[in-house]
Parts: C-alpha cells; structure tokens; sequence
C-alpha cells in the first residue's frame, strides 16, 4: 500500500507542479487536481506498477485560463498543435527485491501499447515523423520538465501519441462528451467513460441534496435523476 500511494502521488505532483508553473497557482473554475487524477489510471501488482495518464486539450486550456501571460489567442495556439492527438504519458516498473525499479523501455512499450475506441476499432501509436514539427518540438521541451520534477522515474515516462478522429472524422476521446475509450498495454486495459465530471458542473440528488458527480445522469445510492444545483 505504501508503494501504491507513494508512485500515485508522484506522478499526481509532478501534473500538479507542472500546473502550477503555467497558470501561476490561480485558481480555475475546474478543479485541476480533480481533473489529473480522473485522467490517470494504474495498475499494481506487489512488484509491478503501470501509469497510464491520458492529457486532454482540456488540461492545458483550464491549466491556461487564469494566466495573465496567456492570451486566447495564445491559448488557442498552442492547443491547436496538440488537437490532431489523442496523447497519453505511459509508465512501466517492476520493483525489485530491495527496492529498486526496473522500468520498461519506449520501444517496449510502444510495442504493445494501442488505443481502442468505443466501438472497438484498434489504434496504433503514431511514429515521430508522423508528428508536426510543432508536435515534436512540444515533447522535446516537456519531457525534460518530468525528469527534472521526478528523476528516474520521470526520465521513464514516455509520451505516447494517437490520432485524435477516426477515418469518419469523429474524436475518439472527447472529454466532454458521452463515449468511452480504451489504452491496452499488453495484458492490462485501462478504460475511461466519457464525458469526465470534473469537467461539468456538479449535480444535486433530490432524495437527500448531495452534491454528486456532474458525469453522472442517477444517484447511485436512490436511483433518482440527478437534478442541476441552482
């Protein structure tokens, strides 16, 4: 259990910090703490670990939002090069007797990794010269953000990029609307139902008045139609 809260909450600081050095600690009409930990999923065995944390254009927007240096047109900007991508930050270890990590290589990764939409058409990641130059230049400059934040594990977190639509021209992961969409990598499957409720206004039970995820249609402990707060 240590383990487990210790590898979670890293990777929670370093979205936190990272956050926190773009919008200048301001706060955002969307919990951006709720929002990281709704977009991470994990895996863990007694000596195994596998982080999947996928990064809507929606992060980066409320990231932005209250930062006087960013203008909408700036913002806009930057999201614009990321929008052709579905991206996901992947991180694989195995603990070893005394404590030490053993993290999976990019390639290996990269090798089993594959993104599933809702109707269970298979995606497979895009290779660098896919990317726009814009895109590349991005993952340069972030990643060395990662490894100066979390040392060797984030020398080991590999961003992993998919196309944003499929062939029809429709978003396979859209945060804010109904769907769902799946990463595999290798034998485990991380599953995301959409839209995310850190995104939407919260909603209230009429039973009893509790303020319940804005994602959800139903009280799960009623059964009644949620209602919006007022």
């Amino acid at each position: 259990m240590k383990t487990r809260v210790n590898w979670f909450w890293m990777v929670v600081l370093a979205a936190v910090l990272l956050t926190c050095g773009m919008a200048a600690a301001q706060e955002t009409k969307v919990n951006i703490n709720d929002l990281v930990s709704e977009t991470q999923k994990m895996d863990q065995s007694s000596d195994e670990m596998v982080l999947v944390w996928w990064i809507p254009e929606e992060y980066w927007s409320e990231s932005f939002k209250d930062d006087p240096s960013m203008t909408a047109e700036q913002t806009e900007k930057f999201i614009s090069v990321l929008r052709p991508y579905t991206m996901v930050v992947v991180v694989e270890g195995k603990m070893g007797t005394f404590g030490g990590v053993t993290y999976k290589p990019e390639d290996e990764i990269r090798g089993s990794i594959k993104l599933m939409d809702s109707a269970g058409t298979a995606y497979k990641p895009l290779k660098e010269e896919e990317l726009s130059a814009d895109a590349r230049n991005f993952l340069g400059m972030v990643k060395p953000v990662f490894e100066n934040m979390l040392g060797p594990m984030g020398q080991n977190m590999h961003f992993i990029v998919f196309p944003a639509k499929d062939k029809s021209g429709k978003m396979i992961a859209s945060a804010k609307d109904e769907g769902s969409f799946t990463i595999s990598t290798g034998d485990k499957d991380f599953r995301w139902r959409l839209p995310l409720g850190s995104l939407l206004p919260p909603k209230v039970c009429p039973v009893d008045g509790e303020i319940l995820n804005g994602a959800w249609k139903y009280c799960p402990w009623h059964g009644a139609k949620l209602e919006p707060m007022k």
